[in-house]
Parts: C-alpha cells; sequence; structure tokens
C-alpha cells in the first residue's frame, strides 16, 4: 500500500490512515473537508491508472454503484481524479468491521445470525441484479458490519471493472475474483452471472457457519478446479448445531451448475428469512443436498416407483380414518382459536421506541419480524427516531408478523420565534436555532429600548414558515434627536427654525434685535428688553437662558399671539 497517510487527495480529502486493500485499490480512511464527514476513500491501484481502458471501466462502474440506493449496499458519494493520474471513489464509511474478521475472532456464527447477514446481502444482491450490475466478488473481506448489526456490501462493481486489464488468472483478489468464493464458471473463465453472486454467497454463508472454506488448497488454481470438479462436504458434517433448512439452502447454492441453484436472490433472501426464524426453507431448498449427485436421486425415485405398487395393494381403510381424525383435529383448532383460546400464541414484541431506525429494524428482525416504515413529522430529536410502533412493545404477536415503525422526519415548516427585546446576537442564535436567517436590518429610534435590541421583526411570533426563510429586524437605534432643544455646541443665531410652544421666544434683546433686523417697527417693539420680564436677568427658570438666547426658535410675529404669558416666558409683552 502506497504511503499517502497525511496527504491531501483532490484538494478535499485529507487522508488519515489505512483501511485495507482489494484487487484493484487501496482503501483508506479520509476526512471530507467539504462535508465534514468521515468517507472510505478507494484509490485505483498505480499498475491500473496507467491503463487508459482499466481506468476508464473503473470511472464508469463507480458512476454505475453510484446509482444503487438500498440500505444493504454502501454508498457511493463522489469519484474523482487524483494529483498524480490515477482515481478514486468516495464511500460510506462503516467502522463496525468485516463479516471476515467476526468470523476469524469468534468462529462459527449462530446458524440464524448468519441467516440474517445472508438475508441482507441477498436483498442487496437482488437491488444491483434489478439494475443490470452483477458483484463478481461476493466474499466476507466485501460484507461490512454495522454497530446495530446491519449488513452493507461494499465494492459493487469494482471487481467488473478489473476485467479490462485482461488479466485472466485467477489469484486471490484479482480479475475473476478471489478463488476460495469463485462460481465454478468464473473458474472455467465464463462470463459472471447473477446467479455467479448466488454461489459466492453460498461460500460466504458456508464459512460463517462452519468456520472454513469448503475448498482449500496449496495454490489458488488448485482451489479454483476444486470449485469445477469437487461436491462440497455439507456443513452439517463439519458443525452438527446447524440447522437442516440452512444446510439445505447452503447446499442448493453451491450445485455446480447455475440452473440448479436459486432462480434469483430474491427467492433465496425469502428462504433465508425463513431460517433465521426456525423455519423450514421453501419447497424445493431441502432437495438440494442431492443436486451434485443427480444419479443418487434417480436411484431414489426408481426405489419409489418399485415400492409404489406394493403400496397401492394394501387396504385404505386406514387412510380415511386418519384424514377424518385430522379434519375433525383442525375444526377443533380452527374453534379454539375463534374462542381466543390462542391469544396468548405468539413472540413478544421488542419495544423499540425511542431507538435509532437501523437499530430498532435489527432487534425485530432479530426477534423474527418483518418491518414497515412509516414517517410523521418529529420534534426536536426525534428526526430518524422510532417515535411509534405498532403492534406496541411487550405485546405478542405470531412470529414473521410485521411491526410498523413510524419514524421521525424533520418539519415541512417551523415557528417563527419570538426575538423582540432581545440583542441582536441573541435574536440570531434563535432564528438560526430553527433553521430560520436573519433577512435585512433597519434602524428605529426607541424612547425605551436600548440601542442594539431588537424592537420590531418582519414576520409575527409563531408564524408558519418554510425552513431558511430570512425574517427582517428592526433595530434600536437609541432616543431620538430632540426636535425642541438644539445642542449646546450650536451658537448659529441666524438658522431659522419653526417653534413648538411659545416658550421658545428668545429672551436675549440683542438677538431679538438680531432676528428683526428685517421686521416692521410694531415686531421690534415687541421684542424689546421691557417685554422679556422673565429673562435670566429677571429670575426666569433655567434652561430658558443664554443657551436659548443664541437659538431663537421662532419668528417674531409669533411673540403677538395672546394668552402666551401663561407659559412664563413674557412672550406677550402687551405693546400690542
Amino acid at each position: 500500500m502506497r504511503s499517502v497517510q497525511g496527504s491531501v487527495v483532490d484538494n478535499r480529502y485529507d487522508i488519515v490512515r489505512p483501511l485495507g486493500s482489494g484487487g484493484m485499490g487501496e482503501v483508506y480512511l479520509a476526512r471530507d473537508r467539504t462535508l465534514g464527514r468521515d468517507v472510505a476513500l478507494k484509490i485505483l491501484r498505480s499498475q491500473f491508472a496507467a491503463d487508459r481502458e482499466s481506468a476508464e471501466r473503473f470511472k464508469r462502474e463507480a458512476l454505475s454503484a453510484a446509482r444503487l440506493s438500498h440500505p444493504s449496499i454502501v454508498q457511493v458519494y463522489d469519484r474523482g481524479d487524483t494529483e498524480d493520474g490515477s482515481s478514486y471513489i468516495a464511500m460510506e464509511y462503516v467502522p463496525g468491521g468485516t463479516l471476515k474478521e467476526r468470523i476469524t475472532e469468534e468462529g462459527p456464527l449462530d446458524a440464524r445470525l448468519a441467516a440474517s447477514y445472508g438475508y441482507q446481502v441477498a436483498e442487496a444482491l437482488g437491488a444491483a441484479h434489478a439494475k443490470g450490475i452483477v458483484h463478481r466478488d461476493i466474499k466476507p473481506q466485501n460484507v461490512l458490519i454495522t454497530a446495530p448489526g446491519q449488513a452493507k456490501v461494499a465494492d459493487f462493481g469494482i471487481a467488473r471493472a478489473a476485467s479490462a486489464a485482461g488479466d485472466s488468472q485467477t489469484q486471490t483478489g484479482t480479475v475473476l475474483g478471489t478463488a476460495g468464493y469463485m462460481s465454478p464458471e468464473q473458474a472455467l473463465g465464463r462470463p459472471a452471472t447473477p446467479k455467479s453472486d448466488l454461489y459466492s454467497l453460498g461460500i460466504v454463508l458456508y464459512e460463517a457457519v462452519t468456520g472454513s472454506l469448503p475448498f482449500t488448497a496449496d495454490n489458488p488454481i488448485a482451489v479454483s478446479m476444486k470449485h469445477v470438479n469437487e461436491a462440497p462436504r455439507p456443513p452439517r458434517d463439519l458443525n452438527p448445531a446447524v440447522p437442516e433448512a440452512m444446510n439445505a439452502v447452503i447446499m442448493r447454492l453451491l450445485s455446480k451448475d447455475p440452473e440448479d441453484r436459486y432462480p434469483d436472490a430474491d427467492s433465496l433472501a425469502e428462504d433465508l428469512w425463513r431460517v433465521r426464524r426456525g423455519l423450514t426453507a421453501a419447497a424445493g431448498a431441502d432437495e438440494a443436498e442431492t443436486v451434485e449427485a443427480p444419479t443418487n436421486r434417480l436411484v431414489s425415485t426408481a426405489r419409489q416407483a418399485a415400492v409404489a405398487p406394493a403400496r397401492r395393494k394394501r387396504s385404505r381403510a386406514p387412510f380415511f380414518l386418519a384424514a377424518l381424525l385430522l379434519l375433525l383435529g383442525l375444526l377443533g383448532i380452527g374453534w379454539a382459536l375463534a374462542q381466543g383460546l390462542g391469544s396468548a400464541e405468539g413472540v413478544e414484541v421488542p419495544s423499540v421506541e425511542g431507538l435509532p431506525r437501523d437499530e430498532a429494524v435489527s432487534r425485530l428482525e432479530a426477534a423474527g419480524f418483518r418491518t414497515e416504515i412509516r414517517t410523521r413529522e418529529g420534534g426536536e430529536g426525534e428526526v430518524g427516531t422510532v417515535i411509534g410502533q405498532s403492534p406496541a412493545g411487550g405485546g405478542r404477536a405470531p412470529d414473521g408478523s410485521t411491526v410498523t415503525l413510524t419514524v421521525g422526519a424533520g418539519a415541512s415548516t417551523v415557528a417563527v420565534p419570538d426575538v423582540v427585546g432581545r440583542g441582536f446576537s441573541d435574536a440570531e442564535a434563535a432564528l438560526q436555532g430553527v433553521g430560520l436567517a436573519v433577512g435585512s436590518t433597519y434602524d428605529v429610534p426607541s424612547e425605551t429600548a436600548a440601542e442594539g435590541v431588537v424592537v420590531e421583526q418582519g414576520v409575527g411570533t409563531g408564524t408558519q414558515v418554510e425552513p431558511g426563510t430570512p425574517v427582517n429586524l428592526g433595530i434600536s437605534s437609541g432616543p431620538a434627536p430632540s426636535a425642541t432643544t438644539p445642542p449646546a455646541s450650536s451658537p448659529d443665531a441666524s438658522a431659522p427654525q419653526e417653534p413648538t410652544s411659545p416658550s421658545s421666544v428668545p429672551s436675549d434683546p440683542s438677538a431679538d434685535a438680531s432676528a428683526d433686523a428685517s421686521a416692521d417697527a410694531s415686531a421690534d417693539a415687541s421684542a424689546s428688553p421691557e417685554a422679556d420680564p422673565q429673562g435670566p436677568e429677571a429670575g426666569g427658570p433655567p434652561g430658558n437662558g443664554v443657551k436659548e438666547d443664541k437659538a431663537p426658535k421662532t419668528k417674531v410675529p409669533k411673540a403677538k399671539a395672546p394668552g402666551a404669558a401663561g407659559e412664563g416666558k413674557g412672550e406677550g409683552g402687551g405693546d400690542d
């Protein structure tokens, strides 16, 4: 494996450490800078990167794999080229390890657990085969196990891309797959088909329940020839704990002739679903132990034909009596069920409310139930978790029946929070916390709110809006400037302004004279010093002194208004 640890691929993926290697690529744990998540980064080996056809097939197959969307298939996120001219595929990172590691560490697995893994792999293969994709390299190293116990198939399409290199050898990890798991037709150089994947899955299940492979030899070529020429030893011979049904399923998968195997992955998944619930396999699977020796089947059939006439000579009375008793027994059972006497039958339903979806599904399937998923808008912290189930946990239901799970989904709308009275930073955080954004902001003068506090919001509190909607905010700019009291630093007495009350009449004689330079004589008289009894010299109220004297607010005719003397400014001097 090349040393790329610590480097950056395509200016996006930081290589953390190596995870493993396969026939065509090397896999690394990497950190996606753009999306901030861990990925498994598979980089095409340099010897394949130099071959144009191989590189092109690698890219095309990566795109094909990206089209697959199934819970039991490792998702492909991205494809690109490295700085040195090679290619890479960014895939979902599954940290739970491989099925091969689990078998190596724990030895033979329980048959029902192996059937559960096989069922998920068969469903993944069915989804791929429906899109015209043959895996070609099914092996326990390519089956990843998540922490909750879900099986995921990796490396879809990559083994097929390797055939472009023109290498027809059968060494481990090369173009035709891995020798220990290779179908007979692949070993003979024939094209791989969906049934080739089923054969390989049969080898995986054989190893899972026995801890060993059915065919071993000193070199890969010899192993491949055993796939072609030798019949496998039944798993029950190595591990008597393997149920008859599981033994039959595996032996049917390992038929030399593809036509003797299961017709498709869906049929296999159905039988594995039954096996993991302790049921017998579907009709036909129990004959699989003899598919490798058709002569034995013929002998068995001939023997049955030879004894058939003798059986027909026997009296039929016992048969009719047995049939009558059986019918009466069935009627009795039906009546008992109708009366509810069988209500206590069944399997206890696990309680999975509050668990993540994948973990809930795994627990129910391990208990022998099917699952149906429905979604409903969930509250905060409920997205992706089970918020309801039917039948409820703790009750009993028939083995193999369906449990409906209601999983929380993200809200289609959100309620606008109340941010009036908050500082801008708090208001922004509150909006972003529910998935909204701050729109435009504008200043609003306020006598009561401190500067920088939100005093208005463009969308009312509690209004349901789509996530991401911007909300405009009005921010307090503090008290508005006074319209009657000019700043002390403005001594310009010649700037005319409209008065707001009679109290703004000037009290300084010199200011009066300056303001009345263009007024008539009567206006001069009314603005004389004698007409100002409450100026500073006369002990008038503070604030009406020099500062206001230097900034006259009214035109002289305003001083003629009657009744103004009651304001304490003396504007109604009486000269008029």
